[in-house]
């Protein structure tokens, strides 16, 4: 064995001292080339990375500058064409002598009523909301109707005719009250949900008996000290940062996989409403009745689309007047216009979901089965 090795060994001492200086310049040959290669590695990364932001510089540009501008000045003509359309069209539509204001009153007021199973679930929430008058007239419980049941009742004295959904708006105090009149009265509920998508409260009001799907939209207000916007913008950014702390929790990963989550005392969701409303109320943005001059929306269910504006001066609410809505005279807010304002602009305008608005319930289940004739005997009874 040790003169098998022996034969790959150097035969001297000379020898293998000439053996090891090769090894160490061939190392060092070795390293040389590995620098050289890592620097050539790099001047091409930085050429690459030279070429790829001019690419995308010029992109940018041509984008921000060509692009941009080409796509407004589109939308543009587009709009400036839709609002020529619409003059023509309200021109020709109105009478002699009948202003064009008149006239679009007239068309919405003329328009028919929704038909099949829409009509039947617009039937059952208008009983259901008499009752919840009633029911608030005697618990000395305020409330109001609210966007598009308002747009409703000021322009078809009625359901949208192809809305299903009815809208409420009311004072969290005042909701706390009906919670508890509620849990001891065995023909209604207040359910709540929480939606995922928009991080809020979904709160309804709803007949016990499961095969009734009518419902009614609770939206809740806040007292505010001041109906400055500050206050609200402050309110939105409270809610912004809570949702930021609930895309964060792990312990609400489960909501992500259930975004319609069922249960109104949910600690690990509800603890997150809780502790933005207690920061709402340390930083002076909500008070108590006594101390308020204006009502604001709440972090409930505030968010941040198409709304104008989200603190109002408590004159324009109160005192609610009474309106007409299917048959019913309900609370509405004394100064409807600015409600309907700061969220639709002019609710003379043709609106754009005629067909496309969302169904909260599928109207061809209630053609028949056991919701229609659910339906058909709460219309009936007294």
């Amino acid at each position: 064995m040790l003169s098998k090795i022996k034969q790959f060994l150097p035969g001297s001492s000379r020898s293998l001292h000439a053996m090891h200086n090769d090894i160490q310049i061939l190392r060092d040959n070795i390293i040389r080339f590995q620098q050289e290669t890592q620097e050539q590695i790099e001047r091409l990364y930085k050429r690459v990375e030279t070429a790829d932001n001019g690419i995308n510089m010029n992109i940018d540009y041509k984008f921000d500058c060509r692009t941009i501008p080409m796509i407004e000045s589109i939308a543009n003509d587009i709009d400036a064409h839709d609002e020529h359309m619409k003059m023509f069209a309200w021109d020709n539509y109105r009478k002699p002598g009948e202003s064009i204001q008149d006239a679009k009153k007239r068309f919405f007021r003329e328009l028919p009523k929704a038909e099949g199973g829409l009509r039947l679930l617009q039937l059952g929430c208008g009983k259901l909301l008499g009752e919840f008058d009633a029911l608030c007239k005697d618990n000395n419980i305020d409330y109001w109707i609210n966007f598009g049941t308002l747009i409703g009742a000021i322009r078809h004295k009625g359901f949208i005719p192809w809305d299903d959904d009815t809208d409420l708006g009311i004072m969290r105090d005042d909701l706390e009250r009906l919670q508890e009149i509620v849990r001891s009265d065995r023909r209604y509920k207040i359910t709540v949900v929480y939606d995922h998508y928009v991080h809020c409260r979904q709160i309804r009001f709803l007949y016990n008996d499961e095969d009734i799907p009518c419902f009614l939209d609770l939206f809740i207000y806040d007292w505010a000290p001041s109906i400055d916007n500050d206050y609200a913008e402050k309110q939105r950014e409270l809610r912004r940062t809570m949702v930021e702390e609930m895309e964060t929790d792990s312990e609400l990963d489960f909501w992500k996989n259930e975004p319609y989550y069922s249960g109104e005392k949910n600690c690990n969701i509800q603890k997150h409403f809780d502790s933005c409303l207690e920061r709402s109320k340390e930083a002076g943005l909500i008070c108590d009745k006594k101390d308020a001059v204006g009502i604001m929306w709440s972090i409930d269910n505030l968010d941040d689309g198409k709304q104008r504006q989200w603190v109002y001066p408590i004159e324009d609410l109160y005192p609610t007047q009474q309106i007409e809505f299917e048959g019913e005279q309900l609370k509405a807010p004394c100064n409807p216009d600015i409600f309907l304002w700061s969220r639709y602009g002019n609710i003379y305008d043709l609106p754009k979901d005629i067909n496309t608005h969302f169904e909260h319930v599928n109207h061809d289940d209630l053609e028949c089965g056991n919701a229609n004739n659910a339906i058909r005997k709460i219309i009936a009874s007294d």
